[in-house]
């Protein structure tokens, strides 16, 4: 993060944690309004979904390779 001065070179991670930092703050300057606090753990929610569905649908692909590895790297005994 302190390097990269580009904002296209930012990784994924980073920028959700962003939009959920930024939800964060408007939220603490809005007025407790109906729904706020929802619409916040929505976006948290959303931010979890968005990081974890490319690894979901990746891992069953490579998961030999896992076992794989796993296997070679036991102990023998």
């Amino acid at each position: 993060m302190l390097y990269l001065r580009d904002r296209e070179l930012v990784p994924m991670q980073i920028i959700l944690r962003d939009i959920v930092i930024q939800n964060q703050t408007n939220e603490l300057s809005i007025d407790l309004v109906n729904g706020s606090d929802q619409i916040s753990e929505s976006v948290k929610y959303a931010t979890i979904m968005v990081a974890t569905i490319p690894i979901m649908m990746v891992y069953p692909f490579i998961q030999k390779y896992f076992v794989k590895g796993i296997m070679v790297g036991s102990v023998k005994g």
